[in-house]
């Protein structure tokens, strides 16, 4: 009788050490996540307070509960469920924190340099052309391109023979009618070639591809307190998949002015073909504004800050995959077209509301110009309505379930110049204040041209000409929004008119 005493009485001691361990886990979880939540500062104090005096209790009772007879089983239930949320919120958190650190913290550029030959040519690795005459781009990242022909030439043990192309357009139909055998180019052309060449994907094979990195000082504003003073946001929009660092042209150009007191936010758009002068890079000459994100951001924001007389305090840089994979994060999106059309691509939209747009159909959306009525003037406002939608989204529920996807996207092909403490600060003003933002919409337009562009040599392309009268009404808002003023969307509409 003694012995069953004892060994119930072991029995129970064991059961209650055992919860004593997971709540003593519990409020390990319940640390880590106060740290993490601390660190991120993406919470109000009171809402921290609050968290805090919650997982304050609960672990008290976990661990408490452990030395009574009756609560014990209740405590242990509590302690597992609470476990697996804290883990779930320790995930989420430190995730989110990592997403922060990556997109405020880039250093470098990537270049791809490519070297190919027709697809009916016979050689299959760079050894087999090592003879052939080549064509190597030297405008729009020769230097890129000069640093690829020395690496090749040290693997190879010999000099490569080739001819300095201004024009890349001349150097690849010199590559179709066979005037030289391969070319050596930076792939940030791939679009351009393209539309040049439409085939051009599909004629040619890569013989290799060289990444070239590039250390760049990382493009800050004044560290201003952006919940206090305006301030406006380049967004560029580049025309690639994969890595955020990878050099490419600027599609979308997008100036976005924020005004945290009266809770406006202006979205201006530019066409990507606007005829301007690159700061720094073209001199006199003239080039397609698209073509600024060749040389980098800074170059885009320079451009455009000459374009409008104004200050461009940051960027935001997404590309094809960013936009793709957060529509799908969402679950789609709902687009409210101007027009009926259909895409290049296939992708049928109708006038009014469209429901439930997944990632890609949203991107072709957004990327259609041919079968619009008003060409590149009616591509940014189809733009300006992607993003409204997916700031919509992310407003609503359902950016609970696709939140990790959110992350995932961001990631590796979103960058800003904005620190992870304005965004951090930004966040925690919306949670606290809580309100609504009205957005205003402006753009600029233009007249379709051609015209030699410094990017691309002597070839006539198609580029807007700026409609300067337009440039002059949006500079004037977006001065006003950022001198503290108060816009009306009528205002805007009726300035609109063209």
């Amino acid at each position: 009788m003694t012995n069953t005493r004892k060994r119930r009485r072991r029995r129970k001691s064991n059961r209650h050490t055992i919860g004593k361990v997971m709540a003593i886990i519990q409020i390990v979880l319940s640390v880590v996540f106060m740290a993490v939540l601390f660190m991120i500062n993406v919470l109000p104090m009171k809402y921290m307070a609050i968290v805090f005096g919650i997982l304050m209790f609960l672990d008290m009772f976990s661990l408490g509960s452990q030395f009574t007879r009756s609560a014990h089983v209740i405590g242990k239930i509590d302690c597992i469920l609470m476990c697996v949320l804290l883990i779930l919120g320790n995930v989420y958190l430190i995730r989110t924190n990592a997403t922060l650190f990556s997109i405020t913290n880039n250093t470098y550029k990537v270049d791809r340099i490519a070297i190919a030959v027709l697809n009916s040519d016979s050689a299959q690795t760079i050894e087999d052309a090592s003879g052939y005459t080549f064509g190597a781009q030297v405008i729009g990242g020769s230097d890129k391109v000069e640093q690829a022909i020395d690496q090749i030439t040290k693997e190879l043990g010999q000099d490569l023979y080739y001819e300095n192309y201004e024009d890349p357009y001349a150097m690849v139909q010199n590559l179709y009618d066979g005037n030289i055998q391969a070319i050596i180019y930076n792939t940030a052309y791939d679009s351009s070639l393209t539309e040049r060449f439409p085939t051009f994907s599909q004629d040619i094979r890569e013989l290799k591809h060289i990444e070239i990195k590039t250390e760049v000082q990382n493009i800050s504003g004044d560290k201003k307190d952006v919940t206090k003073v305006p301030f406006t946001v380049f967004i560029s929009g580049i025309d690639t998949e994969g890595s955020i660092s990878t050099t490419s042209r600027s599609d979308v150009n997008m100036l976005v002015t924020v005004n945290p007191t009266t809770h406006q936010i202006l979205m201006t758009s530019i066409p990507r073909d606007y005829y301007v002068q690159l700061p720094g890079v073209s001199g006199e000459y003239y080039d397609k504004l698209t073509h600024a994100g060749l040389y980098g951001a800074d170059c885009s924001m320079n451009t455009l800050s000459q374009l409008f007389g104004i200050d461009i305090d940051y960027y935001a840089k997404v590309n094809f995959t960013t936009l793709r994979d957060m529509v799908n994060a969402l679950g789609g999106v709902d687009l409210d077209s101007r027009y009926e059309f259909t895409t290049i691509s296939g992708e049928y939209f109708v006038e009014g509301m469209n429901y439930d747009v997944d990632g890609s159909s949203a991107l072709a959306f957004a990327r259609e110009r041919y079968n619009l009525p008003n060409g590149d003037n009616d591509r940014v406002i189809n733009q300006q309505i992607v993003l409204k939608a997916i700031i919509n989204k992310c407003m609503s529920p359902a950016i609970l379930t696709g939140y990790m996807g959110i992350m995932d996207s961001l990631s590796d092909s979103f960058e800003t110049s904005l620190s992870q403490q304005q965004i951090s600060s930004l966040v925690r003003m919306q949670l606290d204040q809580g309100s609504g933002w009205e957005i205003l919409s402006s753009r600029v337009v233009g007249t379709g041209d051609e015209n030699t562009c410094y990017s691309s040599g002597d070839n006539l392309l198609y580029v807007m000409v700026p409609d300067y009268s337009s440039v002059e009404t949006v500079a004037g808002f977006i001065n006003r929004m950022k001198s503290g003023e108060t816009l009306s969307a009528d205002e805007i509409a009726a300035a609109m008119n063209y």
